[in-house]
């Protein structure tokens, strides 16, 4: 599969006139839960080689896309990228953290993972993964969803909901794998087997109508703690003068 993926990212890179500084696939082949008919997540961070089009006045683009079969790719310009960071992005953060790796120019990845690590916004995470959480809860409440879609928003709930407990529990970055974060995070045996349940029921494209008003009932009433957590999680540091540091290594 990696092979066919860089081979489709070269070919974007010569099409497109770039150079592809990072690439992975996110989604839930890096969560751990991809079925044999699961959609392929690429993303990607560029630059583009004619560096005069940064000084135009029609700016170059900042978004690539391209959907080939199972394969949806999509890629940010650095400039783009950079900005992003400096918000702690949530994508950025999977993106970096995705186990599949593609394609990494050494000096740039390094330098994105060091701040990612130090600098990212634990609190901006917890924020963005308690609204996943609110949001997919919410969702569930509809009766009139597909079994499809109902296992599918289940997997979201559970998910955000592990990785707020680890943001919580360890105040670091959480890996992507839903595995590695049930072996990671201190929860209740009856609601962890629910959880492997509906996982393994995602992998293996069971869909049925797995969860009953139980797991809504403890998972709403654990939101105003997590809520609270989040106040306390690490506010992040500043960033903007090493990436513009970043920024004018790559043009030179």
């Amino acid at each position: 599969m990696k092979e066919n993926l860089i081979s489709i990212l070269r070919n974007l890179e010569k099409k497109k006139n770039i150079t592809i500084l990072m690439a992975a696939v996110t989604g839930s082949h890096s969560f751990g839960l991809s079925s044999a008919n699961s959609d392929i997540d690429v993303r990607f961070i560029y630059v583009h080689n004619d560096r005069r089009s940064y000084l135009s006045l029609s700016q170059p683009d900042e978004v690539i896309q391209l959907n080939e079969g199972f394969c949806d790719v999509e890629g940010w310009d650095l400039f783009k990228t950079s900005r992003l960071t400096l918000k702690s992005n949530p994508a950025l953060f999977e993106l970096f953290q995705s186990p599949i790796q593609l394609i990494a120019q050494p000096d740039y990845y390094r330098v994105m993972q060091g701040l990612i690590e130090e600098c990212y916004s634990k609190k901006a995470l917890g924020h963005h993964y308690y609204r996943m959480m609110t949001g997919n809860l919410q969702q569930l409440t509809k009766t009139s969803s597909s079994e499809k879609k109902m296992l599918k928003t289940w997997v979201q709930v559970y998910r955000s909901y592990l990785v707020l407990q680890y943001l919580i529990l360890f105040r670091a970055l959480p890996p992507l794998c839903v595995w590695e974060l049930l072996d990671s995070v201190l929860i209740d045996k009856e609601m962890k087997s629910r959880m492997t349940r509906i996982f393994t029921a995602k992998q293996k494209e069971e869909f049925s109508k797995h969860e009953s008003i139980k797991s809504l009932e403890f998972l709403e009433g654990k939101l105003p703690s997590i809520k609270n957590e989040i106040t306390k999680l690490p506010m992040g540091k500043h960033m903007e003068e090493d990436l513009n540091q970043l920024i004018w290594s790559i043009l030179k």
